[in-house]
């Protein structure tokens, strides 16, 4: 779609449009949030966008996490190649975020790139700095932004989502710089191919073809080239703007995964919970894959394997429809609002308190049966402590509480050799009615409803009641044990 037939700059409509032709589309959470609405559909806005530019419409999904988009068709006479301001496009679908420009009335022209660069070699890995111009970068099929898709589990994509605003701010930033030709852009854009790319040593320069090597995977800088796109459909001046490139060459992709998450645990923040998902597909690619030199923390991280295993524990109960915690948890990259905590925290507590050498579900060498036992635990809390109203128990004091308890109470399940839902209630009703002092009512419903004590706990006194329970659940065992 050309600007000449898009929705005027300021305008609801003109946010929609640029959402619904992203290549992931927009959620209708986003799409709420971007115009301010409260609307629960925007089918009838996409089909009337889609009509207006000759696209057709798409929708799937639920809830607020129903996606919609817009694909547009490529002309029959567009090139392949370099673009200007009016060419510039989306080909959108329903994952990964690859950029595509089109123009139409002209001639197919090659799509082969020859530029000065300086070739760096780090170990096997094999650089090119260079710099590319904007009109290069977006030309079509350069790029591509592999996604993380929090709803697919064998997905193998590792970046974040795309924040829009954060885009747009540098959009503003480089327009406004046009003027007086002081646009400041100095970091570089890592992107890698699998691919050879050739270099002469005499001239120093670097010779492509992009339809042969592209689309490159952007490793580090999905926003800057998102925000100079953006610039660059304000204004035509941005796409001779030049931005410092380091492309690697004969990457595969879960090398391209590691350096991912190199950059930006090492050198910048990333979601914790992207950072999850990308060690624990690391852990579950280390028998198989050659994986390029780690940080030793990570490494260390990945080796272990606990992280993988907490993340399993969490898909598990988020997606099993008669557990406590069915689409309560959420995951990596989600936009949806119906969760009560995010993956990062859950896992982080799993990793912390349940996947530890003192908790005695580390024994149980059957990772289903495993997962099984905690499934149970939370049904047995569930039951005693979730009345409906109980929504604090699903959030980090009832999670960071109850993966605590679960060592000394698996002890316990322990010396009874059971882990039924039964034996599990039966024995958190003793423990509950036993706890004594300031943190007695723990064990009542109203205890964990929203305004109530649970929600005003802090991590110190979290620990102080996991203690009273503690003293509860002994109390117990001595009882039973005096009765026999």
């Amino acid at each position: 779609m050309t600007n000449q037939n898009a929705p005027r700059e300021g305008t609801k409509d003109r946010i929609k449009f640029e959402l619904l032709t992203r290549p992931q589309g927009a959620t209708l959470n986003e799409l709420n949030r971007a115009t301010g609405h409260e609307a629960w559909s925007y089918i009838n806005d996409t089909k009337r966008l889609a009509e207006r530019c000759g696209g057709t419409p798409h929708w799937t999904g639920g809830s607020g996490t129903r996606r919609f988009w817009i694909t547009i068709p490529k002309s029959t006479d567009e090139r392949s190649g370099i673009a200007t301001a009016h060419d510039l496009k989306y080909d959108s679908g329903q994952r990964g975020s690859s950029m595509r420009a089109a123009h139409e009335g002209k001639k197919s022209i090659m799509s082969i790139i020859h530029i000065p660069a300086a070739r760096v070699r780090q170990g096997a890995l094999v650089l090119y700095a260079t710099a590319l111009k904007v009109k290069d970068l977006v030309s079509e099929n350069f790029y591509n932004v592999e996604t993380l898709d929090p709803a697919n589990p064998d997905d193998k994509g590792y970046q974040r989502v795309l924040n829009i605003a954060r885009a747009k701010k540098l959009a503003d930033y480089i327009v406004k710089g046009q003027d007086n030709q002081d646009a400041f852009l100095p970091t570089s854009v890592f992107l890698a191919t699998d691919k050879s790319i050739e270099f002469d040593e005499h001239s120093h320069t670097i010779k492509f073809d992009t339809s042969a090597v592209g689309p490159f995977s952007v490793v580090d800088g999905q926003h800057r080239l998102e925000g100079l796109k953006m610039a660059a459909l304000k204004d035509p001046r941005v796409l001779e703007f030049e931005v410092p490139v380091n492309i690697a060459v004969n990457l595969q992709t879960i090398a391209q995964m590691c350096h991912f998450l190199i950059v930006n645990t090492t050198q910048k923040s990333v979601d914790k919970s992207v950072e999850q998902r990308i060690i624990a597909r690391l852990t579950d690619a280390l028998d198989v894959e050659d994986l390029p030199s780690l940080p030793k923390w990570i490494l260390r991280t990945v080796e272990k394997g606990e992280v993988e295993r907490a993340i399993k524990y969490a898909d598990y109960l988020n997606e099993t429809e008669e557990s406590p915690w069915f689409g309560k948890i959420k995951m990596a990259n989600s936009d949806s609002e119906d969760g009560t905590i995010n993956q990062r925290s859950f896992v982080k507590a799993v990793v912390k308190y349940v996947l530890t050498a003192n908790n005695p579900i580390s024994i149980v060498k059957d990772f289903d049966k495993e997962k099984k036992i905690f499934l149970n635990y939370w049904k047995a809390i569930k039951t005693n402590l979730d009345d409906g109203d109980s929504d604090t128990l699903y959030k980090y004091g009832g999670v960071e509480l109850f993966c605590k308890f679960s060592i000394p109470f698996f002890m316990k399940l322990q010396d009874r050799g059971s882990y039924t839902v039964s034996t599990m209630e039966k024995l958190l009703k003793d423990c509950f009615e036993n706890v004594e002092g300031d943190y007695a009512g723990v064990g009542h419903p109203d205890w964990w409803k929203t305004g109530g004590q649970a929600g005003r706990l802090n991590s110190g006194a979290l620990n102080i009641v996991c203690q009273e329970m503690t003293k509860a659940l002994h109390k117990v065992s001595a009882q039973a044990q005096i009765e026999v």
